[in-house]
């Protein structure tokens, strides 16, 4: 009767688990999704680079065309045209002090006074040009173009650095400064709890983990 009962439980032994066909299709879906995420991270960083590298050449051409000739004069708003998000974009003519140069149909990067009318500023022969954009520019917002967009391309890098970090690609010195203090803390304490071997041996004591012989030999 031996013999039967091996080989019932040698065929019982080769029936798969009824759970074995569901753990291989999680953790087939496991891996899927994680491909996945892990393609969206790699597509961040292409596309957040890519958005780097330009706003890092507007950046570089903003500063250049700050040494760049500037001619004054004054912008005269003729119209105002409508924006896709609100308000209006004003439209004129912009003539140089010396009246050399008449721009007509130009835009105003700004405001006018109660007139309509404003000073300007015009750079046609800036990397960033005047002429090619039809614009003129107030006081106010003369070479904000590269203050503004050294701001975007420093949040772009940092908001692209706290991504990496907290997907866990870079360690940011703040946080690896944190994971020394608090793994020295740890270590600080593994310590303090040791301690000595004289206060390891009285806690045994206190706790009564040590035999009477062990006690006699201690105390002599």
């Amino acid at each position: 009767m031996s013999a039967p009962t091996r080989v019932a439980s040698v065929t019982e032994s080769r029936v798969p688990s009824p759970h074995a066909e569901y753990d291989r299709y999680m953790e087939r879906q496991n891996r899927r999704r994680a491909w996945w995420r892990r393609f969206g991270q790699l597509a961040f960083y292409v596309i957040g680079s890519g958005l780097a590298l330009v706003f890092a050449a507007l950046l570089v051409a903003g500063v250049l065309d700050l040494g760049q000739p500037r001619i004054w004069g004054t912008f005269t708003q003729t119209d105002c045209e409508p924006r896709w998000r609100g308000g209006c974009r004003p439209v004129g003519t912009w003539v140089s002090d010396d009246g050399n140069i008449v721009k007509s149909g130009v835009y105003l990067d700004g405001w006018t006074d109660d007139t309509g009318t404003a000073r300007a500023g015009y750079q046609p022969t800036a990397i960033i040009s005047d002429e090619a954009n039809n614009i003129v520019h107030t006081p106010m917002w003369t070479g904000a173009g590269a203050w503004l967009t050294g701001l975007v391309l420093l949040w772009c890098v940092g908001y692209m650095l706290f991504k990496a970090a907290s997907w866990g690609d870079i360690t940011l010195p703040s946080r690896r400064r944190a994971r020394r203090q608090a793994q020295s803390a740890t270590r600080s304490a593994g310590l303090a709890t040791r301690g000595s071997p004289r206060r390891q041996y009285r806690r045994m004591l206190e706790q009564g983990t040590l035999s009477s012989d062990q006690e006699g030999d201690g105390g002599a």
